[in-house]
């Protein structure tokens, strides 16, 4: 069940804060700039989200949460954040809620950012831990979960 519900939080959630300034338009106030600027983090967030899964699949591991990890990442992304996927993911969120123009929109990353980090970032770190003990808690020191 919870393999799927990074992907459903970023592209669910994405598509909910674009629909908002439709369902809603009243809600559609954001300034034009802070639009290109959610336009610019969802080009970002591409860009990160390339990156680590080729990283990820360089290291021949899986990106499905529920997975066994094989491999341990530590540099590159993974040297910035212990989570550079997910980081991608609220951000490209965000975009899309600044890009869609809609205060109600902003909602969207919060959720995305909650179901992240209290539902699926626990299970991914219990698993690790359990796969590489102390070579896990020794990166989990050098490493932030977010930024």
């Amino acid at each position: 069940m919870y393999n799927h519900i990074p992907d459903l939080c970023l592209l669910g959630l994405g598509a909910a804060a674009v629909a908002s300034a439709w369902l809603w338009p009243w809600t559609a106030v954001l300034p034009g700039w802070l639009r290109l600027v959610g336009g610019a983090f969802v080009v970002a967030a591409a860009l990160v989200i390339g990156a680590v899964l080729g990283a990820l699949r360089r290291a021949a591991t899986s990106t499905n949460p529920v997975d066994e990890p094989t491999a341990l990442l530590a540099s590159g992304p993974f040297g910035l954040s212990r989570n550079p996927l997910y980081l991608a993911y609220v951000l490209a969120v965000l975009g899309c809620a600044l890009a869609s123009g809609s205060w109600a929109a902003l909602l969207c990353p919060l959720v995305c950012f909650s179901v992240l980090n209290w539902l699926i970032i626990p299970i991914e770190e219990r698993a690790l831990r359990r796969a590489f003990g102390d070579e896990y808690e020794r990166y989990r020191r050098s490493a932030r979960r977010w930024l």
